[in-house]
């Protein structure tokens, strides 16, 4: 019986915790307009033909941010991993649209993908291996101050590599945590 009315009282003190006035919620969409900016790093699996390896990725983003559904910006990230006890690092700069799927105070959720460049010193030695790049990444925004976010995101990032007649696809699969400001 106890449970039941445990239950009751939360369900009744639910909307008064989660309420908020149109006044306060107007006016953090309109703090998500201008400009947007991130930092982020994680964990990733780095794959190239032949061999893969677990490693690390970095990314800086900077760009506008036209409502709270869409953002467009370009960022520069950085992969790495040891591959047959070599060190191997691709990076990009890639150009990406960001779509909100929902948009809520404390939470939003996002899709992203974007086109670029890929870029790596580690294909052949002293040559830069360069070619067309393009990533998608699913994630989730939690509000930890009024235009400060912190977001977990699952991520895919293709890179072509072409250097001295030598082609190299590159692929990162990664879990990353981003700090984004509004």
């Amino acid at each position: 019986m106890n449970h039941r009315l445990f239950a009751a009282l939360l369900l009744a003190a639910a909307p008064g915790v989660f309420a908020q006035s149109a006044e306060e919620w107007n006016a953090q969409q309109s703090s998500l307009d201008g400009l947007y900016a991130g930092i982020g790093g994680g964990g990733t699996l780095l794959i190239v033909p032949g061999d893969h390896a677990f490693g690390y990725d970095a990314e800086l983003r900077l760009g506008y941010s036209f409502n709270p559904v869409l953002q467009i910006y370009l960022s520069g990230s950085v992969d790495g991993a040891s591959l047959s006890g070599r060190t191997f690092r691709c990076g990009q700069i890639v150009a990406f649209l960001q779509y909100h799927l929902l948009v809520r105070p404390a939470v939003m959720v996002y899709v992203r993908g974007g086109i670029g460049v890929g870029l790596s010193r580690d294909v052949v030695p002293d040559s830069t291996a360069a070619g067309l790049a393009g990533a998608v990444g699913i994630g989730v925004e939690f509000r930890v101050a009024p235009n400060l976010f912190l977001a977990p995101e699952v991520f895919f990032r293709n890179a072509s590599l072409s250097t001295q007649g030598i082609d190299e696809d590159v692929r990162t699969v990664g879990l990353q945590l981003a700090l984004l400001y509004y």
